[in-house]
Formats: structure tokens, C-alpha cells, sequence
């Protein structure tokens, strides 16, 4: 991510994420943790962003908050395959 000046960023700047999960309407608030998170750009493609995990689906999704002038909102519901954090089994 770069140095962008966060007060500027605007909806020209947004971009759909084509990985994104719908929102649920149930889930666990969770100690946030840092993760990393696989972003499916609309235009500029799969990208690692660094964020906090904060919420778990019933269902395993998990709600990352990052701060992206590209996204239009404050965090996004990914599947776990979508997220990682230190100490997580990669199979």
C-alpha cells in the first residue's frame, strides 16, 4: 500500500472486489488479529493487503477491515481461504 493521503481519497478511486462475500447477518465479534488478506481488484487484480480480523461468520467467513482507497467501505466479509494470519496451516 502506498503513502496516499486517505483525507483526498473519493469514488473515483473505488474499485468492485470481485472476491467479496455478502454481508452477514449473524457472526461473533472476534479480538481483532492481523492478517492478510488475497483482494480481487476489479481493475488492477489479485493483491495482499495487510488488515484486521475482527468478526466470524457462522458460516467461517471472516470480516476484514483494511484502509484501501480503492474500497469503498470500512472492511469486507472474506472466505478463509481468502485470509491469512500467523500461525495458520497451510495445506
Amino acid at each position: 500500500m502506498s503513502d496516499e493521503d486517505w483525507g483526498t481519497a473519493t469514488w473515483r478511486y473505488w474499485q468492485e472486489i470481485n472476491n467479496v462475500l455478502p454481508a452477514r447477518a449473524s457472526f461473533q465479534n472476534r479480538p481483532p488479529v492481523s492478517v492478510r488478506a488475497r483482494i480481487a481488484w476489479e481493475r488492477d487484480g489479485i493483491e495482499g493487503v495487510d488488515g484486521v480480523a475482527t468478526r466470524l461468520g457462522f458460516d467461517g467467513a471472516i470480516y476484514v477491515e483494511f484502509k484501501d482507497s480503492r474500497c469503498s467501505t470500512l472492511g469486507i466479509w472474506l472466505s478463509p481461504e481468502d485470509v491469512w494470519w500467523q500461525g495458520k496451516c497451510l495445506s
